[in-house]
């Protein structure tokens, strides 16, 4: 058990030697350590000089390295009471730990960056249309803005693809059957869809739509997850019903922006045009333009407040827009746009509040420069990882 105790401090004291945490006295630990053997050392010069050390120590520096260097400690520290486990249990769950500890930091220090590019040199790209069709079949095809393709479903629907958008047309009807088709957009995306009824859809990043090929019952009902935007055609006897996450959505014809991600507790409805309805369970309120109407996964009654609605739903314009909004809603969205990942150095800068406009196309240093100028914020880029400061 004693070599056991030394393999796993030695662990620790390597880890965090890679962060910059370790005291002159662990510093000496780790030197003899090293010096006890040609075998020692040599796994501590492959952690320390890898071939691609600059992959590793950016993601290092993009780390708050006190605070996940605490996390860490509480995650492995040995809690200080009896725990009746036989020995061998003792030692299968050390070894892992230790074995994942090294083999970790190893293959930090010696992982190839993915196309030989060095991470400074990786360019942090803005969305593009793209999407995946799913037909009534389970077949996938895979969307692209430069594709111009026509496909035939089995109830003799055309459906065309051309320039970021999809389009149902109805050709030779002969299946009674509701056959439903889904749309997927991926972090980094956004797509178009013009509904059979003569709906129009837009899908933001990280979003997706289940629909019917044809409408050919009393009512038009889709389902969505994440932000779409809707105009939709206008049917008398046909309401068209929107379910986002058990919340639903009712319209004869309208414009609106809902968003519902999954990683959200809320389902947020801005209304442009027109008159909604929206029902949750026994609970259900109807709302006028500019208005936008609220309620949490746990809620049971919508909050309904008075906003500027066409704001929400400039992103289709290909605009980002944001009226002081809290710079963790801004990076939210820069999140999935762009598909970087964005860490907070504390909470009190992700609270700060931003009003900015700005095209959604443009380099995303050019929307965190003007977010920078304001001397409330600071952003730093390795790879696809911005960190947030003071």
């Amino acid at each position: 058990m004693e070599k056991l105790h030394t393999s796993y401090k030695i662990a620790q004291l390597i880890s965090r030697k890679l962060i910059d945490n370790l005291t002159p006295e662990e510093g000496q630990v780790l030197e003899n350590w090293k010096n006890s053997s040609g075998d020692n050392k040599n796994l501590y010069e492959q952690i320390k000089q890898g071939e691609k050390r600059k992959s590793r120590d950016a993601y290092v520096e993009s780390l708050n390295k006190k605070a996940a260097w605490e996390k860490v400690q509480q995650e492995i520290k040995p809690e200080r009471k009896v725990i009746r486990l036989k020995e061998w249990n003792l030692r299968i769950a050390a070894a892992l730990v230790i074995g994942i500890l090294i083999a970790s930091l190893v293959h930090i220090s010696t992982k190839d960056i993915e196309m030989g590019q060095e991470l400074a040199e990786i360019k942090i790209e803005p969305g593009s249309s793209k999407a995946v069709l799913q037909l009534h079949n389970g077949e996938t095809i895979q969307l692209e803005n430069v594709k111009n393709d026509s496909i035939l479903e089995k109830d003799g629907t055309l459906i065309s693809n051309q320039k970021g958008k999809l389009a149902y047309a109805l050709v030779n009807a002969n299946n009674e059957k509701i056959l439903y088709n889904q749309v997927k957009v991926p972090v980094g995306g956004e797509y178009q869809l013009a509904l059979a009824d003569g709906t129009k859809v837009w899908l933001n990043s990280d979003s997706e739509i289940k629909y019917p090929v044809q409408f050919n019952q009393a009512i038009r009902k889709v389902w969505i997850a994440g932000e779409v935007y809707f105009e939709v055609a206008h049917k008398k006897q046909m309401p068209f019903i929107v379910d986002a996450k058990g919340v639903e959505v009712q319209v004869l014809g309208t414009e609106f922006n809902i968003e519902a991600y999954h990683d959200q507790n809320t389902v947020t409805t801005s209304l442009v045009e027109g008159s909604v309805s929206l029902r949750k369970g026994n609970e259900s309120v109807t709302i006028q333009p500019n208005q936008q109407a609220i309620i949490a996964d746990n809620e049971r009654q919508f909050a309904i407040r008075n906003v500027d609605a066409i704001a929400y739903a400039l992103w289709k314009d290909g605009i980002f827009y944001f009226k002081e909004a809290s710079l963790a809603t801004i990076m939210e969205k820069l999140e999935r746009w762009y598909n970087v990942k964005v860490f907070f150095m504390n909470q009190s800068v992700a609270n700060k509040r931003f009003s900015v406009e700005v095209k959604r196309y443009e380099d995303i240093n050019k929307i965190l420069d003007i977010l920078s100028r304001t001397e409330k914020v600071n952003f730093k880029i390795k790879s696809n990882i911005i960190t947030v400061t003071n």
